[in-house]
This record gives C-alpha cells, structure tokens and sequence, in this order.
C-alpha cells in the first residue's frame, strides 16, 4: 500500500498528463486523484459521477468497452486508449492502464488505474503513419520508375544494336553492287564508298574514308572534280555524263551520275555518286550483224503468228456467225432467254477485239513491208557510227510505259519541239511524232546529241517500222485474250450438259462466267465491287446456279437503270458459303416484297420480263437446301443473299 501512495503522489505530481484512480468490483470509483481536472477539465466531484460517459462514439472507444469489461473481470493488468470529450468539448485520447488490487486472501478487491494523456503522441503518431504510407508510395513509384527506365535503357541498347546490324547489312550489301558508289561531304572528303570504288584506288573502303580527290588525282584534275560537286550542291540539281571511248585499247566507257544528298540527322550535305560500266551497250559490228540475223529469225516468227492469228480470227467470226444463229433459239428456257438478252452485248465484246486484230495485221504487214525495203540499206548502207546510234536509241525504249493522254502528248510534243528546234534538227515536226510513237518522250535529251547524222529521220523511222510489229503484236495478243475469255465463258454456260448429279464447283469462279458475259452491260456506268474470301468447292448444280446470278444481276441492272454499284460478297462460313449481290438502285416497297418470288409477277415494263425469274431462282435455290434472304430499303437498294450448305 506504501508503494501505491507513492505512485500516485508521484503521478499526481505530472502536470497536466495524467491523473489516478480505483473503483470495486462493481465499478464505482473509491478514489480519482486531483489531477483529473488538469487533464479533462473535471472537478473530482465531477469525475466521481462517471468518466466512461464522456466517451465518443468512435471505432477505438468499442473496442476500449471491450476491454474494459475483462479487466473488471479480473484480469491481469491491461493498457488500452479511449476517446473523451474534456469540460469545453475537446476531444482526447487517454491511455488507461488498469490492474487488480488483492487483498491478503488473493481475493480482488479493487481496480487502480493511472490514466495518461497521449493526444499529442497519438497525433504524431497518425501524421508519422500518413507520412510512411505516403513514403512508401512515393518509394513504389521511384521503383516502377526505375523499373521502365531500365527498360527503357535495354530497349534503346538493343534499338542501338539494331541499327548497327542494319547499318552494317547496309553496307555489305552495298559492298557487293558492282557499280561504283559513293557519298562525299561539303569538303569532298569520303564518308562512304563501296568495295570497287576503294579498289579503284588501291585501297579499302575504310581506308578511303576521309581521303579528297586532292590525295590521287593532280592538283587541276582535283580541283575540276572539286568545283563540279560544289555546283551540284549549289544547285539542287544532279549531273550524268560519260567518260571513256570503246574504240582505245581498254574499250571502257563508264557513265557517271552524280546528285546532292543530305542527310539531317546527321548534319551532312554532300553529293552521292553511282558509276555504271556501260561498255556492252555500245555494240560492236559482230553484235550488229547478230541484230540482223535475230530481226530476219524475228520476222519469219512473226509471219508464222500472223498465219495463226488469221486462223483465229476466222475461228472467232465463225464463232461469231454461231452466236447469231443461236439468238433465236434461246426461248426454250429461262437460261436461254437470259442468255439472249446478253448476245448482242457478247457480239459487241467479240467484234471489238476482231476489229483491234484486223487493224492489228494491216498495221503489221505494212511496218514488215517498209522494214523489207529499209533493211538493206539499215545494215550496208549506214556506216559504223550510224548503226551504234540505231542500237543505242533501239536500247532507250521501254515496252511497259503506259499510254500518253491527249493532253499528255500535246503537252510533250511542244517541248520535244522546241529542243529540236533549239537543235537544229531538220524537220522537227515528224521527229516529234516518231518520238512520241516510240515512248521516247522523256529520253529527248539523250536522243538530240545521236541525231547528229546525215539521216537521223531514216534511222527513226526504221526503228518504228520495227517497234510497230511488237506493238501491234501485242495489240492482237491482247484482243485475242479478251475475246477468248468471252468465248470460254459463253461456252461454259452454254455447252455444258445438265446432270441429275451433284459435283463440286468453285461459286466464284461460277460467278465471274456470269460477270464476263455480262460486261457489256455493266461496263456502261456501274461499278462492279468483288468481296470474295477463300472458299471451299460447293457440292451443287454449278449451271443452274449460274442461272440464279443471272437472274440477281440482270435485275440489279435494271434497278440502277446502268448507274450505280453492283457489290458481290463471296463469304467463308466454313459449313456454308453466302452469297450476296447488292444494288444501289430504287429498292424494293415493303408492300410487293413477298409477291417478287411469285411466277409471273414483274415490275418491268410489257415486253421486257416474264416475270418467273425470281420464281425460278427460289426453285433452285430450295433444291439446293439452301436460304434466300433479301434485304431492301426504299431509295438504297436491294440485296439477295444466297448461303448454301458446302455438302
């Protein structure tokens, strides 16, 4: 009992922090020290009435009663907080520390408790906890930080070894072209050169690196070099010229060009050079007489082609007379009647390409006749200059160039005039045309300097006459193509026999034969768009669904009245294949929708449908065990929509 008067005189003696006090079993207090009114604001009169009943409402005093009720059970000392509101309504956090007091029998007879004001610590405390978690966020976030600038640094380290592996293919590749090229800078020092240009010098390409034209050549050579690249960076403008004579011992002729390059990134402006050996277009006389022999052999060929392709055309105007007198035999069936509203646009088809090639030989035959005539005098007469110039201007043309517009080549033929004119190049008027027949138009500079002879005009026209066989060769194998693609797909419809037996058929394939020979329609003003995925074989009756896409196609002509888009989808739907063939035309009213499938209903004018089309369409498509689905809005169009099972 000494040592707790102590103890409390000691505790009372603590200004403003804490405060004593006990209470039995059945929590009245015996005894709250003074100090309480330092600490809560109470008097101990005041105090005495209950402390617990200025507890808050918070989490931490639920739990603090908790507590409570087992230390007034007896048992060992406990330390827990609680929230109390002092006399002027301040909020503090206590800590109560109570244990049981025993008389000499073990028996508890009263608890003590020292109540200690922690307000202050428990506030440091939060604001020490809201500081580490802000801590530890601020930690996480340097360390994702940390983690993608690590990433970052590996990506830009194997980025880095990227480019160097690129650069170095680069110039391996570069290494291995047999022509000669180069990059200078401002100051004409190398900073790239491939293996010959280095071995021109005796040298490698790393040790050329950095060397001037000043390091090989004399001083005046060097400095013409020097000014001519300097031009050229001034300018913007690139140079080609050619150096070397066939006729000296060595019979080298390189031909240079040389243009201005930059490079930004890299802050470097300079020139790329390219050196080609040309020496094997400059023929000699032997490969001159070899032309001759290749251009005899070339003409015989050709007269056998034209023999073949006179038996073409006459098998194409047989074929031809057939189809007319078939005309009046497709009425049996509703293939037959489509077929014979297609005829006269596939005789169209037929006939323009039988024209092209009749044309075609006309122009043929008269080019071989004036070659005939030329050729003597183009391989005996010209002297050796004149012949290398006719084989370097045959070398200059190109046979894949497209065809000029008008505007185009009025626009061509006055420039091409006004240089010959510069040139002095007597009748300028027929060179021009020539030129121009020949898809020279863009090599004029390099022509003007050939023609520097005692008959440029025969040599000209001795190269058309030969380049019009070719061209008007190929003019026949085109019209030959395009005729025989119509033949093919008109005898696929027509020849094929019907067959009470499935078999498996390619439905694009099946379409594009109704698109072929309806071209002539669709060609006047609708455009045609192909949707068409990979798609099995369908097992089905390829000719009458080709009477079905007839049907749906002609019919979307009608609607666009030959204006519009016509799109055909071939989708994949793996078990199934669906078709679908849209128009941009009226549309079909709501109203008539379901009386379109029924035999003899049209929307057509008198004479221009049956009206069973549709009707036969549905039959066949139900014999396949397939759906037919439209769909149809007014003033948009219209879309039949076939999915046939594969099997």
């Amino acid at each position: 009992m000494e040592n707790s008067e102590k103890y409390k005189r000691l505790i009372e003696s603590l200004e403003n922090e804490y405060f004593f006090y006990s209470h039995n079993l059945e929590g009245k207090y015996l005894y709250i020290s003074p100090s309480v009114e330092k600490v809560l604001g109470y008097s101990v009169e005041e105090a005495y009435g209950g402390i617990v009943k200025h507890m808050t409402n918070s989490e931490r005093n639920k739990k603090t009663i908790e507590t409570l009720k087992k230390s007034a059970g007896g048992e060992k000392q406990k330390t827990f907080e609680l929230e109390l509101l002092t006399k002027n309504k301040q909020v503090k956090i206590i800590e109560i520390t109570e244990s049981p007091l025993c008389n000499n029998k073990g028996e508890i007879e009263s608890i003590e408790g020292v109540a200690h004001d922690v307000t202050e610590r428990s506030n440091q405390e939060e604001i020490i906890k809201k500081q580490n978690i802000n801590l530890q966020k601020q930690e996480e976030e340097l360390r994702q930080n940390l983690n993608e600038l690590t990433k970052i640094n590996e990506y830009n380290e194997s980025l880095k070894k990227e480019i160097e592996k690129r650069e170095q293919l680069l110039l391996n590749i570069i290494n291995e072209i047999p022509e000669k090229i180069f990059l200078k800078d401002k100051n004409g020092r190398f900073i790239i050169a491939n293996t010959p240009v280095a071995k021109n010098y005796g040298l490698t390409p790393t040790e050329l690196i950095g060397k001037t034209d000043f390091d090989f050549y004399p001083q005046k050579e060097a400095e013409k070099k020097h000014k001519r690249e300097k031009e050229i960076i001034n300018s913007g403008k690139g140079v080609s010229y050619e150096e070397g004579d066939f006729n000296k011992e060595d019979g080298l002729i390189v031909n240079t060009r040389i243009k201005p390059f930059k490079i930004d990134y890299l802050n470097i402006t300079g020139v790329l050079g390219v050196q080609v050996d040309i020496t094997q277009i400059r023929k000699k006389e032997t490969e001159l007489k070899k032309l001759n022999r290749e251009l005899k052999t070339h003409q015989d060929e050709l007269k056998e082609n034209l023999k073949e392709i006179t038996a073409t055309k006459e098998e194409l105007e047989r074929t031809l007379e057939d189809l007319k007198e078939t005309q009046s035999q497709l009425v049996q069936s509703e293939k037959m009647g489509a077929l014979g509203n297609l005829i006269a646009g596939i005789a169209h088809e037929i006939n323009t390409p039988i024209g092209a090639i009749n044309a075609s030989v006309s122009n043929i035959s008269n080019s071989l006749d004036n070659s005939m005539q030329n050729l003597y005098k183009l391989f005996t007469k010209l002297t050796k200059k004149e012949l290398l110039i006719f084989l370097r201007i045959m070398g200059l043309m190109e046979k894949s160039k497209p065809a000029l517009t008008s505007k185009q080549k009025r626009q061509y033929k006055k420039e091409i005039r006004n240089k010959l004119d510069k040139a002095n190049i007597e009748n300028p008027h027929t060179v021009t045309d020539i030129l121009i027949y020949l898809n020279l138009y863009e090599e004029v500079d390099k022509i003007i300097p050939l023609l520097d002879v005692e008959d440029p005009e025969f040599i000209l026209k001795s190269i058309k006459d030969i380049y019009s066989v070719r061209k008007n060769a190929e003019n026949i194998k085109l019209a030959v193509d395009k005729a025989s693609k119509v033949v093919f797909a008109l005898k696929r419809f027509v020849h094929k026999d019907y067959s009470d037996k499935k078999e498996k058929a390619d439905l694009i394939e099946n379409i594009e034969t109704v698109l072929t020979l309806q071209h002539n329609q669709l060609k006047q003003g609708i455009k045609v768009v192909k949707e068409f995925d990979d798609i099995p074989f369908v097992n089905c009756y390829p000719d009458e669904l080709v009477q079905v896409w007839i049907n749906f196609i002609s019919n979307a002509i009608h609607a666009m009245e030959n204006h519009g888009t016509l799109t055909i989808s071939v989708k994949n739907l793996k078990t199934h294949v669906q078709v679908s063939i849209k128009d941009t035309g009226k549309g079909i009213p709501e109203e008539i929708r379901e009386k379109i499938f029924e035999p003899f209903f049209t929307t057509k004018k008198s004479g221009e449908g049956t009206g069973i089309g549709l009707d036969i369409v549905q039959r066949i498509v139900e014999k396949h065990n397939a759906e037919l689905n439209l769909e149809s809005e007014v003033g948009k169009g219209a879309a039949f929509i076939v999915t046939l099972p594969v099997d």
